[in-house]
């Protein structure tokens, strides 16, 4: 694929510009937005014509100064289109070392829309919740109420109306209990709390519970590949998601058919959960509107109890644990839902104090080059892990986030400390002296990425404790080089 065919398919407005200013390459979005308002033969400064013209003297100091110190340079610029309509556009300009440079414009209009969208949902979803609350008081007077009555020498008759009574309440409270639970979730309060989790345990705990309504429907259940692997997660809440899920697969299954849960590790040290079972399967239509609240996709004609909340409510509750929930489905054939969470390497997850007593088939063998990668980005753990492992043998403990850093360190004893700039709970700045203040993981070199381009910030992660910083993205070399400068002592 060529450079204009491959700018053609972007949305944003990008110009690659040559060392001498004249105009190389215009994507598609940029050719549309300028028109005819730059010659066959542009050169950068034609280019200001689009911009407006106060912008134009605000931002001539501040550019060339930000280039020629950084080399890239990003802000908002306002944009005149055809119709002479101007519009913030975020802007960056970066140059290349042949001495060129590349200019990206996005539009900022699809951002305000998502803000403004993701607003009134947070409302909605305090309005939800305020709701509930108020609902929650008289439904615990009737429900208390009618536990007393119960208590009281009644006919069969008014007995069995009073057992509807408590039923219904009930039934009504665990809803209440999940809406509000889906709005906390959903407007970023949710009560999550991660810790490393023996995810076969939780499988096989709750295909244990679901038993009756298994034999039930004659379906046979198959836990493949029975391995005790960790996920980063709240054990609580992932037991709430699988036991919605494999629920669902014995509800909606085919009757005498069979549901497999399988537990795989997938790259980018990370965890595959998957549910999937062999029964009518979903549309596409259907598919897309699966984890809505209160969409029951036609399962209220079929007779099978649910309120609709349960995939909205898993969905939700993976999202907050730092996972993805996903679905694949046949209509005929079933279907597969699959949650992926950040895994926990198997050889550190222990209770005992002394990393020194751990033995077992993971241990690692003395003598190897050992790391331990700090990193939310599974793609960027995969490729460290691989680079390190390929060029210098280094077996790579991948650790999620910074909260199990020092832990895994005290276990791994590495020869080097890998941290991201920006970590899922925490910033590199804020770590670095809490590595440096243990005694174990303060001995162990760290080496910092980061995308930041800003040569303070660099500074910055040096004074916080970081022995070298790396720019991203990440220049494999550099790396191999700088994990051998630093471990080659």
């Amino acid at each position: 694929m060529g450079l204009s065919t491959l700018l053609d398919t972007l949305t944003d407005l990008v110009v690659v510009v040559g060392g001498d200013g004249r105009v190389l390459e215009l994507g598609a979005a940029a050719r549309a937005f300028v028109g005819d308002r730059i010659g066959t033969a542009p050169h950068l400064h034609d280019l200001s014509d689009v911009v407006d013209p106060a912008c134009r003297v605000e931002l001539a100091g501040p550019v060339s100064q930000a280039l020629a110190r950084t080399g890239v340079w990003r802000g908002t610029v306002s944009l005149i289109d055809l119709a002479g309509t101007t519009a913030p556009y975020t802007v960056t300009a970066r140059l290349d070392p042949a001495g060129g440079m590349v200019i990206v414009a996005r539009d900022t209009v699809d951002a305000r829309a998502r803000r403004a969208a993701e607003t009134e949902s947070r409302s909605k979803d305090e309005f939800v919740a305020r709701l509930g609350h108020e609902l929650r008081t008289p439904l615990n007077a009737m429900l208390g109420f009618a536990q007393l009555l119960e208590l009281e020498p009644l006919t069969p008759d008014l007995h069995e109306d009073v057992e509807r009574i408590i039923t219904g309440g009930r039934h009504m409270q665990a809803l209440i209990d999940d809406v509000l639970d889906l709005a906390r979730l959903r407007a970023g309060r949710g009560d999550i709390n991660k810790g490393p989790v023996n995810v076969l345990d939780i499988v096989q705990g709750v295909v244990e519970l679901v038993e009756p309504l298994a034999e039930r429907r004659g379906i046979r259940r198959i836990i493949h590949p029975a391995r005790p692997l960790i996920a980063d997660a709240d054990r609580r809440r992932l037991w709430q998601v699988l036991l919605n899920l494999v629920g669902n697969a014995l509800k909606y299954g085919r009757e005498g058919g069979n549901v497999r849960v399988g537990v795989v590790p997938v790259t980018g040290s990370r965890i595959r959960i998957e549910v999937e079972d062999d029964g009518i399967g979903l549309s596409p239509s259907a598919l897309s509107r699966l984890f809505r609240p209160f969409e029951r996709l036609g399962a209220e004609d079929t007779g099978v109890e649910g309120s609709g909340l349960g995939l909205a409510l898993s969905h939700a509750l993976v999202t907050a644990m730092g996972g993805v929930l996903t679905v694949a489905s046949r209509p005929g054939v079933g279907s597969v839902f699959a949650v992926v969470l950040d895994a926990v390497d198997v050889r550190y997850d222990h209770t005992e104090e002394d990393p020194d007593d751990f033995v077992g088939d993971g241990q690692l063998e003395p003598g190897g080059l050992r790391v331990v990668h700090v990193s939310g980005d599974p793609g960027l753990r995969a490729l460290v892990s691989d680079t390190l492992a390929s060029a210098l043998g280094a077996d790579t403990i991948s650790v999620p986030r910074g909260a199990l850093a020092v832990e895994a360190i005290r276990r791994a004893r590495p020869s080097l400390v890998l941290l991201d700039r920006d970590l899922p709970d925490v910033t590199a700045v804020d770590l670095l002296p809490r590595l440096a203040a243990d005694p174990v993981a303060g001995t162990v070199p760290a080496l910092v990425l980061t995308t930041e381009v800003d040569p303070d910030e660099w500074t910055r992660l040096r004074q916080a404790g970081a022995v070298q910083v790396l720019g991203m993205p990440l220049d494999v070399t550099s790396l191999i080089a700088a994990t051998s400068q630093l471990t080659t002592a």
